[in-house]
């Protein structure tokens, strides 16, 4: 089964971070199961038919080997400005395993070097 995913971003004060995963007709969000095998070819479920919170905006579809997620919603940090999150590509999956999403947060910020320390001269030393 393959997926394609069109990812709706939305700007969050602390977002959760998204974990997704495929398993066939099988859409793991956050550890949370959606079973959606019962789908045939041509089928569709209208926005809000998932009880999911990323998904309450998302329509669904299957055509042919192919279920194509319009609007799952994709928190992103207030501060994110990568435009691969803020306007993210969609994203086609062709097998099982974790789905590689955009970067949620920015990067973090390179750790100032503290000054080095200059010895004092000692008043002892001519």
């Amino acid at each position: 089964m393959n997926w394609n995913m069109i990812l709706s971003p939305q700007g969050c004060d602390s977002p959760q971070a998204l974990v997704l995963a495929a398993h066939g007709a099988t859409l793991l969000i956050n550890g949370a199961v959606l079973d959606l095998s019962f789908l045939g070819d041509g089928d569709t479920l209208p926005a809000g038919a998932i009880d999911h919170p990323l998904l309450q905006s998302a329509e669904i579809r299957r055509q042919g080997d192919t279920i194509e997620i319009d609007g799952l919603l994709f928190p992103i940090s207030l501060n994110q400005t990568d435009p691969t999150a803020c306007f993210p590509e969609p994203i086609f999956v062709t097998g099982d395993g974790p789905i590689t999403l955009p970067p949620q947060f920015p990067p973090e910020p390179e750790p100032t070097p503290e000054p080095e320390q200059q010895d004092a001269p000692n008043a002892d030393q001519h």
